[in-house]
C-alpha cells in the first residue's frame, strides 16, 4: 500500500531526469491505480496565463468519471476544417471516479484579466507582464507559502517567448545569472531555500504565429537544462507542436491560405522558416495558441500531467512488468 505521500526526496528528485512530451501521453492509460491514487494525494500549486487555464479545465475535465458524464467542453474533438480533427479516443477516459485532482490547484498571474473563476497568484507586482516579473511573483509565492504544496510549478506563455522577448538571450536571458533580474540562479536558491518541496520546470505554450525563433531557443535551452541538471519537466511545447498522430507541426509563416467556413482567417507569406507552433488540431485560432473547440489539447496536456505527476510519486514504466517498454524520455538517465 503506497503511502499518501510518497517519500520522494529533494536529493532523488534532483538525481534523476524525468521528461514528459508528446510520446508519453499515451503512458496515461497505464499509470497503475496505487500511482494515480498516489499522484492524487500529491497537493500541487502551478502558475501560468491563460492558456494555463486551458490546461486546469483539462485537468477538471479529467476528474468526470466518463465522458458521457462530462460537459461537452471536454470533448470536442473535431475541427470545422476536416483536416484538423482528431480521432475521438484523443478525449476519452473512463474510470470509476475519475481522476481526482482535487489537489492541485491553479493560480493566473494578477493583471491582464482573470479566466471567469481564476484565482491570481498572490503578488507585489501588480501587472507582472516580463518573463522575469513572472518568476519574481512565483518566488514570492513560494517563500511566502513554503510548506503550503508539496509541489511547486510555474509555466511562461506563448507571449513570453514571442519575437520581441529576450528570454532566450545570451547574456540578458532566463539561463543567465543576472543581478539585475530574476532568472534560473533565482530559481535554484528558492529550491535550495526549501528542499522538501518539488519544483517543476516546463517549457512555455505556443500560438500559431509563436512559433518564434525565441521560443524554439529557449524550449531548447530549457531541456538541455533539465537534462543537464536534473529534474521533472512537462514539455508543454513538444506536446502543443505535436499531432495526435506525432507529426510535428509548425508556425502560420508558410504561405498556404487557411481558410475556415468560407472566410480567409490567415494568409501569411511563407518565410523560409519551419519553428514549431500549436497543431491547428488543438486551437480554434488562427493567431494565438488557447486549447479549447476542439478540446483534444487540453486534454493531452492534461493526461501528460497525470504522467508527470504519476512519476513523482513513484512510477517507474520501466520497471512495469508486462507493460510496453517506455519511451527513451521517460528513463532514469543520471
Amino acid at each position: 500500500m503506497l503511502a499518501l505521500l510518497p517519500a520522494v526526496s529533494t536529493a532523488s528528485a534532483e538525481a534523476q531526469v524525468v521528461v514528459v512530451d508528446h510520446t508519453s501521453v499515451a503512458l496515461f492509460e497505464q499509470i497503475p491505480a496505487e500511482y494515480l491514487n498516489a499522484a492524487a494525494n500529491l497537493t500541487m500549486v502551478f502558475a501560468d496565463r491563460s492558456v494555463g487555464s486551458n490546461i486546469d479545465d483539462g485537468l477538471t475535465c479529467l476528474g468526470y468519471p466518463s465522458v458521457d458524464e462530462a460537459p461537452t467542453s471536454c470533448k470536442r474533438y473535431t475541427h470545422v476544417v476536416p483536416e484538423f480533427s482528431s480521432p475521438a479516443s484523443e478525449v476519452y477516459w473512463s474510470r470509476t471516479g475519475g481522476y481526482n485532482r482535487s489537489n492541485w490547484t491553479y493560480h493566473n498571474f494578477p493583471g491582464g484579466g482573470l479566466p471567469d473563476g481564476a484565482v491570481p497568484l498572490p503578488c507585489s507586482i501588480s501587472n507582472p507582464s516580463a518573463w522575469y516579473e513572472k518568476l519574481e511573483c512565483f518566488i514570492q509565492y513560494v517563500d511566502a507559502n513554503p510548506t503550503a504544496y508539496r509541489v511547486y510549478s510555474y509555466q511562461n506563455s506563448y507571449l513570453e517567448v514571442d519575437s520581441s522577448s529576450d528570454i532566450a538571450s545570451s547574456t540578458r536571458g532566463y539561463f543567465v545569472n543576472q543581478a539585475s533580474r530574476f532568472d534560473i540562479a533565482d530559481f535554484e536558491a528558492l529550491q535550495a531555500r526549501h528542499p522538501a518541496a518539488i519544483f517543476l520546470h516546463h517549457t512555455s505554450s505556443l500560438a500559431r504565429a509563436v512559433g518564434s525563433q525565441v521560443a524554439a531557443d529557449f524550449n531548447g535551452q530549457m531541456r538541455a537544462y533539465v537534462r543537464s541538471h536534473g529534474g521533472y519537466l512537462l514539455d508543454v511545447a513538444d506536446i502543443e507542436s505535436h499531432d495526435p498522430w506525432g507529426r510535428p507541426c509548425y508556425d502560420n509563416r508558410d504561405g498556404v491560405p487557411y481558410t475556415v467556413q468560407g472566410v480567409l482567417r490567415e494568409n501569411h507569406p511563407d518565410d523560409g522558416l519551419s519553428l514549431p507552433a500549436v497543431c491547428q488540431h488543438y486551437t480554434p485560432e488562427a493567431e494565438g495558441g488557447h486549447l479549447g473547440s476542439p478540446d483534444v489539447g487540453k486534454i493531452r496536456v492534461a493526461k501528460a500531467f497525470w504522467v508527470l505527476m504519476a512519476r513523482i510519486a513513484g512510477w517507474n514504466p520501466d520497471g512495469q512488468v508486462g507493460t510496453p517498454t517506455a519511451p527513451t524520455n521517460l528513463r532514469i538517465i543520471r
